[in-house]
């Protein structure tokens, strides 16, 4: 029996793996369950058995992707105090970490908020991954709310870069980026940039 749950729950992952990365090198409709399945290299039927349509495919997969895009943003932030990056810095090695590189999830992330204008059910995934990423600027800007409204400008700018073909982040976005947290109040040369004071 353990066996093969063990076998099962590797299918699974197998099969969320190939759905990610389809998504972000084709596309969500690219993303069918034959082609899913034959991606993760088993049988159609594995997909439907674990999936029982490729909506409830869709969602786990993009469930998936924002709890590895966020775990990856958590590890950053500890590495941003581990070397004293500036936040603009690190705001530019996460953004060369994920649609640029080889971290597939956070591509995944611009097409669950792309997907999600049509499709219900993935609506509150993407407002978690707002919720999310919120939390980890709130500390930094007045008043707090202000932190949403960052993080869906942050992704609009990484939207637009990736719409423009660019295969690294460019200057322009890393200006961009500057002036945006110098427009919310948050330092961007400082040696220590993970927590800015609190006002006397």
């Amino acid at each position: 029996m353990d066996g093969r749950h063990s076998r099962s729950a590797r299918t699974r992952a197998a099969l969320l793996d190939a759905a990610i990365e389809i998504i972000c090198t084709e596309g969500v409709a690219a993303a069918t369950q034959r082609a899913v399945a034959a991606r993760a290299g088993t049988s159609p039927a594995s997909t439907t058995y674990h999936f029982s349509t490729a909506d409830d495919l869709l969602v786990a997969a993009f469930e998936l992707t924002f709890s590895r895009t966020l775990a990856d943003f958590r590890r950053l932030e500890q590495e941003v105090v581990a070397r004293r990056m500036t936040l603009l810095d690190a705001a530019m090695e996460l953004v060369g970490r994920a649609p640029y590189g080889t971290h597939v999830p956070a591509d995944g992330v611009i097409q669950l908020t792309l997907t999600a204008i049509h499709e219900p059910r993935l609506r509150p995934i993407a407002d978690a991954f707002v919720e999310g990423f919120s939390a980890l600027f709130r500390p930094l800007v007045q008043p707090p709310a202000a932190a949403d409204t960052l993080v869906r400008a942050l992704s609009g700018l990484i939207l637009h870069e990736m719409a423009r073909g660019a295969a690294t982040p460019t200057a322009t976005m890393r200006a961009d980026m500057a002036r945006l947290f110098a427009a919310f109040g948050i330092p961007v040369t400082d040696t220590d940039p993970a927590r800015r004071e609190e006002p006397e």
